[in-house]
């Protein structure tokens, strides 16, 4: 938590895991009974897919074709990319009172969403919630100016240039402590999200 509280400008919310029970991206039953894998089974296999697919070098079709080809698995009902698609993107709940928080913030901090995510999901996410009104700032792993994922340092430096801001005058929030390390020998302030009410007890600290 930041030790010197007026010194924050910005506070930069991740997406996945903070405002929403995290997605999987293999969350069909159909995909996982017909492997006879769990998500994290299936994900061990695919990984370099997996990866090229969260820094945008597939898109929704191409991604689930490349899975599908991999497994070769023939399209039925159940598995083709529209079916397997459908699940990922109701694989996940958001929490609406992070989001409120979020916008509460507005008011006195610039608000930011900083996360890795597919473009499918991007996409989905900023049509379904409306995330603009939330998150005056986001940045994602798959936009194009981006392409890797936190915690690598691009995609931090990539929100602090838009935001305008030095590193020393934000407070990053995320639930991988990896993420947060590297955020924080940037010189951000941090926060290792572990649940909501912690995250409202922390953030009650500097609002």
């Amino acid at each position: 938590m930041p030790n010197k509280i007026n010194k924050i400008k910005a506070i930069i919310f991740d997406w996945g895991g903070v405002c929403c029970q995290e997605g999987e991206p293999f969350a069909s039953l159909h995909l996982q009974k017909k492997l006879s894998m769990n998500p994290e089974e299936i994900i061990e296999k695919v990984k370099d897919i997996y990866i090229d697919y969260y820094i945008g070098k597939y898109n929704r079709e191409t991604f689930w074709r490349a899975i599908m080809k991999y497994f070769h698995l023939k399209e039925t009902p159940e598995i083709n990319p529209v079916a397997l698609s459908d699940a990922y993107l109701n694989s996940y709940s958001v929490y609406q009172d992070v989001l409120d928080l979020a916008l509460r913030l507005q008011k006195n901090y610039k608000v930011g969403l900083l996360s890795n995510l597919t473009p499918e999901m991007r996409d989905h996410i900023r049509s379904a919630h409306q995330t603009e009104k939330y998150f005056k700032t986001e940045v994602y792993s798959c936009d194009k100016d981006v392409k890797v994922i936190k915690p690598e340092v691009k995609p931090f430096k990539v929100i602090l240039k838009k935001m305008k801001l030095p590193a020393k005058n934000c407070l990053f929030i995320d639930n991988s402590e990896k993420n947060t390390r590297a955020a924080a020998q940037l010189g951000f302030e941090t926060i290792l999200f572990k649940n909501r009410p912690q995250l409202f007890k922390k953030i009650k600290k500097i609002i």
